[in-house]
């Protein structure tokens, strides 16, 4: 279930969203139980071969891997939790425990198939890459008519001009924004 709507009703006017999950089809949630899985054995083996060297060494190595650990189920939760929205003339990404980007629909352009220039412009200054850790291709590109700022996690600014994103339901994606695109 990667498309849902949910309708709420604010006196006279009736709001729907649409929801559109981003992570059942990419392999993320597997990688990230198996990252778990490696951190905890490596966290107990490790930690326990430091403790006979440096016992301050040991439970740095400890606090460290216990506060990886954290920041993965907390992510992964988040990618569970915070599908892409659409509601109104507006598109909200908030990718994980990412930043949240917030698109007017009407500033779309294009949306294109996000596999065709994603290898070459990935790395250009003027694109936002909201893959899941680069497992997969991004199924779309959205083209801005205007540039909008995008705030990094260490608060670093630049303008972004385009958007690589995955979306479980494609056709559905598609349509909407091509709907209100027009």
């Amino acid at each position: 279930m990667s498309n849902l709507a949910i309708n709420k009703e604010y006196g006279n006017q009736r709001e729907e969203t649409k929801l559109f999950t981003y992570h059942q089809k990419s392999g993320y949630v597997g990688f990230i139980y198996a990252m778990i899985f490696v951190m905890i054995l490596e966290s107990v083996g490790v930690s326990f071969l430091l403790y006979k060297w440096s016992p301050i060494l040991h439970w740095i190595h400890l606090v460290l891997g216990i506060l990886t650990i954290i920041f993965l189920v907390f992510d992964l939760r988040a990618v569970v939790k915070n599908p892409i929205r659409i509601q109104e003339n507006t598109l909200t990404l908030k990718i994980g425990s990412r930043p949240e980007y917030i698109v007017l629909i009407e500033n779309v352009e294009d949306i294109k198939n996000g596999n065709i220039n994603y290898e070459n412009d990935k790395k250009s200054k003027d694109v936002l890459d909201l893959s899941l850790l680069g497992f997969d291709l991004p199924t779309f590109e959205l083209v801005l008519k205007e540039p909008v700022e995008s705030k990094g996690n260490f608060g670093n600014r630049k303008m972004i001009k385009r958007i690589f994103l995955t979306v479980d339901d494609e056709q559905s994606f598609y349509r909407l924004i091509k709907n209100k695109e027009d």
